[in-house]
């Protein structure tokens, strides 16, 4: 029997893994459960045309092997998702974007059957424990994105693989990927994995085997850990035959805690790197100088789609992380929302201007030189005549816009007034 060390900020509590067996005769046969953002607790869940909500889709069958299938959207609730039985498959709709849940439930989505999968879905959870939580052998989880504000981000499974995905918990004290029990044995395959604890006292990866006769292992390969207190944690609580190993490849971490026989890969040993990340936006995609960029590699749990569904790897070289670095090579587009009239009087000349993504602007007027400009841009010109402006978006990346905004406008004498006797 494996035994769960629940995290509840800032308690730790006990919980035995539900029974797998002797469950109640199902309601239906296993089969696909339709929900949807528009879906009611009326409807029977069989059909995407009769797609229910989703905490019908969860709690209206208790057979093994359902196929729970989001359709797109945003989907709110304060109930735990769960289910107990085996084979349960959650997932978007193949082919659709990735739905996204938002929750303040204690836990979003907790599933404790052998063989549980969760693939592309993005959860944003505010409650006090798990965003997503797999207490459960021979689970897979793939492209999945969750940010909460409880303990523990992720917890994967006791064995099984995860890969492709983002886990980031704020909480002090908080885990962004857990691996603890007590009792058994497992292995938890990680790969190309971001896992960002950013509260005080918090823990990127954390292995805790906490029971006797426990055998706790991680095999990770490209993957980022970051913690405040460490990024990977590895303890041992119980008598001789307990271990908890993890063992890390071409990852990317810097400080490790090991408390009695636990064993975490030294930092910046063989293939892992200890140069902290760069980070391109708040989630979390690299930049063209992250050490993590090329420095991955390939074997056969690794995925041939990033989190984003880029293929990977990119030109043959697999990056560290769940994003694959794309260098961008789309331009920006110039737009002018503000300009003198075409034939004005005035000599002060104001345009304001913006881009279709964050960029900086090159403004050439006339034939003076191009100089740096921002919104709004004014000049006080003396000449009367035509005058020309030239706006060019430059984006982070240094691409240009081949088509800058221009703008021609006239500025005219005014006439004289004759005065008759």
């Amino acid at each position: 029997m494996n035994t769960r060390r629940h995290l509840a900020v800032p308690v730790l509590v006990a919980a035995a893994l539900v029974a797998q067996t002797g469950l109640a005769s199902p309601a239906h046969a296993a089969g696909p459960r339709y929900a949807s953002p528009t879906g009611t607790s009326a409807q029977d869940c069989l059909t995407p045309a009769t797609a229910c909500n989703i905490e019908k889709a969860f709690s209206g069958s208790t057979s093994s092997n359902d196929e729970i299938i989001l359709a797109p959207g945003t989907y709110t609730t304060a109930t735990v998702l769960s289910r107990t039985q085996s084979g349960i498959n959650v997932h978007a709709a193949v082919g659709q974007p990735r739905p996204t849940l938002i929750s303040t439930a204690t836990t979003a989505i907790s599933l404790s059957g052998t063989g549980s999968r969760v693939s592309d879905l993005v959860i944003r959870h505010d409650g006090s424990q798990y965003g997503l939580n797999l207490f459960a052998t021979s689970t897979t989880v793939q492209r999945v994105d969750v940010r909460t504000t409880g303990g523990v981000a992720c917890s994967p499974g006791i064995s099984g693989v995860m890969r492709d995905s983002l886990c980031v918990t704020s909480a002090v004290g908080g885990i962004a990927l857990d691996d603890s029990y007590g009792g058994g044995s497992g292995t938890l395959v990680l790969r190309n994995v971001t896992a960002i604890a950013t509260g005080a006292g918090s823990y990127g990866i954390r292995g805790d085997a906490n029971g006797n006769n426990t055998n706790l292992d991680i095999n990770a390969r490209n993957v980022i850990a970051s913690g405040a207190t460490a990024d990977v944690r590895s303890t041992v609580s119980g008598n001789s035959n307990t271990d908890s190993d993890i063992v890390l490849q071409n990852s990317n971490y810097d400080l490790t805690e090991v408390d009695n026989r636990g064993f975490v890969t030294a930092a910046g040993t063989g293939t892992n790197q200890k140069a902290a990340p760069v980070f391109a936006d708040a989630s979390y995609h690299q930049a063209p100088s992250s050490p993590t960029v090329n420095a991955g590699a390939t074997d056969a749990n690794t995925g041939t789609v990033d989190i984003d569904y880029e293929v990977r790897p990119y030109q043959g070289k697999m990056d560290i992380g769940a994003d694959e670095f794309y260098p961008d090579v789309t331009p920006p587009d110039t737009v002018l929302r503000h300009t003198p009239k075409a034939r004005t009087h005035k000599h002060r000349a104001v345009f304001t201007f913006g881009s279709t993504e964050q960029a900086y602007f090159l403004c050439k007027l006339d034939r003076k030189k191009t100089v740096p400009c921002a919104s709004p841009f004014g000049k006080q010109l003396k000449r009367y005549g035509k005058h020309h402006i030239t706006v060019t978006a430059v984006d982070s990346a240094g691409n240009a816009d081949p088509t800058p905004a221009t703008y021609t406008w006239k500025i005219k004498k005014k006439r004289k007034r004759h005065h008759h006797r």
